[in-house]
């Protein structure tokens, strides 16, 4: 969604109209904010915030100038070197990290990137946008860093910083794709564990630069099983028993025990000890530091550990129609698969079709994994003989998925999105995967194939990336034989892939009624169904939702179909700024249903958790003009709107280099030995040398100091 400010006449309007400057500067120092309310505070601290920008423009300004200083006169160094940190660090009692971090910025801000210098010295943009922009463009060429920086420069001061990083990765990676894939490739033989210690006498184990599908399949692994043990009464932070559930598989504690047995285990554990109910803290897994571990940085700083319908939406008395419900009259049978058979739908009612977790367990177990005959090893045995696993209603954790019913949380849910024609191989644009952030065209392919027992979801756009329609593919391309497939995952005990996975393919709807399918292989029967679909939706406006009956409209939740058309017109949550992905947040009546608010797609909006309870709780009033625009009223009055957002944002052209360019300085290095691209480190520039005066005392260049 992108943000608007409703500006109005008045105050806000003076404020807004001034640049940063003298007069804004005296425009400030006559009010004071204890006077204000809504709007104009509002007004007045946008007002303060461009003002610090050109402060913090100012001060980096002055960095770079005494940096390259020489004494007694104004002529400067060609560029900074490696002592010029310590002319900061004397100055402003910083340290030589610190300095050199800062010199970077204000280098790039004054030769590589002056668009960005421009935008902070204007206020456009703040400290910490303008160094996400300097950092996540390091490796570029100059003139690829500069390309990126003017197709999102515009639009940067109404994103989080998480969002613009994610922009920031995917233009990049679009500019030129062999460039980006060869240096993943090269990160990737650097891979490794590493484990450090933390002020709280805890520690964090990290496993870095490892492929995107591999990390996002220990991720999922994780959640999906966290999921299974939640599902068995434990009530402890989500994010808490994320990180129990990587200990024990990591620890050695259960080798040999499989992801069945893991989660009778620990739920096992947890009540014996009779721990108590959790409190409410924010899942420490979905915020509280980004890619730098800044917290401006985090791409979703809103968690959510489990679903809360809020006031508005109270128990659902009607049938469960598992995690979509019934597929509607747009997405066809449920049971359509790949081959005409059975598919893995999540629409399904079956449990199997929305469990975390593999659906059979080992040969010659029972349903809590003991062996039916003779004694065993079972590390369970201990458990149950001392009653813990005979609570009478502890459930099986292999039929156990995320909550049901059309628009809940979906726990352990990974979502993949990537344009149709990137599938196809005609192109290389990045993929993405929403709450870690951008992947590359190979890695997104190799994700797309591993989950295609998923919700595959077939965005049609408009030529401005705008959504026209939403279909649910029935057919699948032949999945590839290997270590991915489901069965092979049975087989090591480790648990499939869990079927609430979502995949969706964007294409523009002119685009899909060009493509042959006679020309992509195992593709060609999901091209022809969808466009063989796309002929039968026959005179529906694009852009329309799915119809709505009456019967619909009186219903407490909306169909799979229309939940499906929510989320993805949304994308996230509406609340200004935030950027929890629509699958792990809720649907809630914009006009309450308890007052008389129909269960319509007009009526309906995507609020993760939290802002479900801000909209609540905390006084905000929200209407919906337009479907999918939003104006939000918050607890201090201040006014925000929102509006629906491109399904496929516009990228930067290609532009291949004549050879293929080289990859970053990136030696391997020794993490205890310090960081070789510290500035410290480099060599001075011999042309930036000032030329010895006429008369000094020079010295051999072999004398050993003090000179």
């Amino acid at each position: 969604m992108s943000i608007d400010h409703d500006v109005r006449s008045g105050l806000p309007a003076a404020l807004d109209a001034l640049a940063p400057g003298a007069e804004l500067v005296a425009a400030l120092e006559e009010l004071s904010p204890a006077a204000l309310t809504g709007d104009d505070l509002a007004a007045y601290l946008r007002a303060c915030a461009r003002e610090q920008s050109r402060g913090t423009a100012r001060v980096l300004d002055a960095m770079h100038h005494l940096g390259r200083a020489r004494a007694d006169t104004t002529v400067r160094l060609a560029s900074t070197d490696e002592f010029s940190g310590d002319e900061v660090c004397g100055v402003l009692g910083w340290s030589r990290t610190m300095a050199d971090r800062k010199l970077d910025l204000a280098d790039d801000l004054a030769v590589r990137l002056p668009e960005v210098g421009d935008a902070l010295w204007e206020g456009r943009l703040d400290e910490p946008k303008a160094t996400r922009f300097c950092e996540w463009t390091r490796d570029l060429t100059d003139e690829h860093a500069r390309a990126v920086c003017e197709e999102l420069i515009a639009e940067a001061p109404g994103m989080p910083v998480g969002e613009l990083i994610r922009r920031i990765e995917k233009s990049a990676a679009s500019i030129d794709p062999e460039w980006a894939e060869r240096r993943a490739k090269r990160a990737q033989k650097q891979a490794r564990v590493m484990l450090s210690s933390n002020p709280t006498g805890t520690a964090t184990l990290a496993v870095c630069d490892v492929s995107a599908p591999s990390g996002l399949a220990m991720r999922d692994r994780v959640d999906a099983l966290a999921a299974a043990v939640r599902a068995l009464g434990v009530l402890i932070p989500v994010g808490t028993l994320r990180a129990a559930v990587a200990e024990r598989l990591l620890d050695g504690s259960m080798a040999g025990v499989d992801d069945h047995r893991v989660a009778l285990i620990l739920a096992a554990e947890y009540h014996q000890a009779g721990q108590p109910a959790p409190d409410d803290d924010p899942d420490p897994d979905e915020g509280g530091g980004g890619p730098s571990g800044d917290p401006d940085d985090d791409p979703d700083e809103d968690p959510d550990d489990g679903p809360d319908d809020g006031p508005d939406d109270g128990p659902d008395d009607g049938p469960d129609e598992g995690p979509h419900g019934p597929a509607g009259p747009d997405d066809g049978p449920a049971d359509g698969g790949p081959d005409g058979g059975a598919a893995d739908s999540p629409g399904d009612d079956s449990p199997g079709d929305d469990s975390p977790l593999d659906d059979s367990p080992c040969d010659g177990s029972d349903d809590h994994g003991a062996t039916s005959d003779g004694p065993s090893d079972d590390p369970l045995e201990g458990a149950r003989g001392q009653g813990v696993l005979d609570l009478p209603d502890l459930p099986d954790p292999t039929v156990i998925g995320p909550e049901r019913g059309p628009g809940g949380i979906r726990t352990g849910t990974c979502e993949v999105r990537l344009r149709l024609t990137t599938a196809l191989g005609l192109d290389r644009f990045p993929g993405c995967v929403p709450g870690y952030g951008t992947v590359l065209a190979h890695d997104a392919r190799t994700l797309v194939l591993r989950h295609h027992d998923g919700e595959w979801r077939v965005v049609l756009t408009d030529d401005d990336g705008r959504l026209e329609h939403l279909l649910l593919a029935r057919r699948r391309p032949r999945r590839p034989p290997g270590p991915g497939s489901r069965d092979d995952a049975r087989h090591r005990g480790t648990g499939a892939q869990p079927r609430t996975t979502i995949v969706e393919l964007q294409v523009p709807t002119m685009v899909l009624a060009a493509l042959n399918p006679d020309d992509h292989g195992d593709w060609g029967p999901l091209l022809t169904e969808l466009q063989q679909r796309l002929r039968d939706l026959g005179d529906r406006a694009p852009g329309s939702p799915p119809p709505e009956s009456a019967a619909d409209l009186a219903r407490r939740r909306p169909r799979a179909e229309v939940a499906r058309w929510l989320q993805v017109r949304d994308r996230h949550c509406v609340a200004p700024c935030c950027r929890q992905p629509a699958h792990k947040a809720e649907l809630d009546h914009t006009l309450d249903r308890a007052l008389g608010g129909p269960t319509a797609s007009w009526n309906l909006g995507v609020w993760d958790k939290h802002h479900h309870r801000a909209k609540h709780r905390a006084g905000w009033q929200v209407r919906q003009p337009r479907p999918g625009h939003f104006a939000i009223r918050t607890r201090a009055g201040v006014h925000h709107t929102t509006r629906p957002k491109r399904i496929i944002d516009p990228l930067p052209e290609p532009r291949p280099t004549a050879r293929p360019r080289p990859l970053p300085d990136d030696p391997m290095w020794d993490p205890d030995e310090g960081d070789p691209f510290d500035r410290r480190h480099r060599p001075t520039v011999a042309a930036t040398t000032p030329p010895i005066p006429a008369g000094a005392v020079t010295h051999p260049a072999d004398d050993p100091p003090p000179f």
